[in-house]
């Protein structure tokens, strides 16, 4: 005959065994399909398993929740969503770093807008002292011409150093009315540069203090 210790010993075993199998028996699961309707199962089918569903008792009370799965589609929104977030937040460090380079190069508005109206300037007044020595070159080439036509009505040939300083003076025309035309358009350029300079000036400028 077993020690009494050791029937004792069976006896709960199986009893523990049986409780595990009433408690595995009684695993009851409830998920809601596509259509929206409400089942139960000790099982959850194939094709729901990949629904949020619950694990409840026998009172109905819920014991653990399963999260849904991600599907493909869902995935792909999440690092669609995700790489929109990233994007917001490269542009908004790309705005605080040209901020930060703007005050690094103009402290203030001022000094912007003194940069602007210097260089400007510096372009405004070679283009003025250019235009003047265009003036004053085709006053020269009047008189060249004027002395060329001397010659022929005299009936003497135009001496070889009339000849080429009429040649030097439209080269030296043409050549400043060449970088009269370049100055011009940089003009243009650097005016329009500054303008938008400014105008994301103020843009960063607003945007930093919204963002304090």
């Amino acid at each position: 005959m077993q020690p009494l210790h050791s029937r004792l010993s069976a006896i709960a075993l199986a009893t523990l065994l049986l409780a595990a199998t009433a408690v595995n028996a009684e695993r009851t699961y409830k998920w809601v399909d596509a259509e929206g309707n409400t089942h139960y199962g000790d099982h959850v089918p194939l094709q729901e398993s990949a629904k949020q569903r619950q694990e409840i008792n026998e009172l109905g009370r819920t014991l653990k929740t399963f999260d849904e799965s991600p599907t493909a589609d869902s995935i792909a929104e999440q690092k669609r969503l995700a790489s929109i977030e990233h994007e917001k937040l490269k542009q908004s460090e790309d705005q605080a770093r040209k901020y930060r380079e703007l005050l690094a190069t103009y402290p203030s508005e001022s000094d912007l807008l003194l940069a602007r109206d210097n260089a400007v300037n510096a372009l405004k007044e070679f283009i003025h002292m250019t235009t003047m020595r265009i003036d004053s070159l085709q006053k020269r080439q009047d008189e060249l011409a004027a002395e060329t036509a001397d010659y022929g009505e005299r009936g003497k040939p135009v001496p070889a150093f009339v000849q080429h300083q009429t040649a030097n003076v439209r080269e030296q025309i043409d050549q400043n009315q060449a970088t009269l035309i370049l100055k011009q358009a940089e003009l243009e350029k650097t005016s329009q540069s500054y303008e938008a300079e400014i105008e994301r000036y103020h843009a960063l400028q607003l945007r930093n203090v919204s963002a304090h």
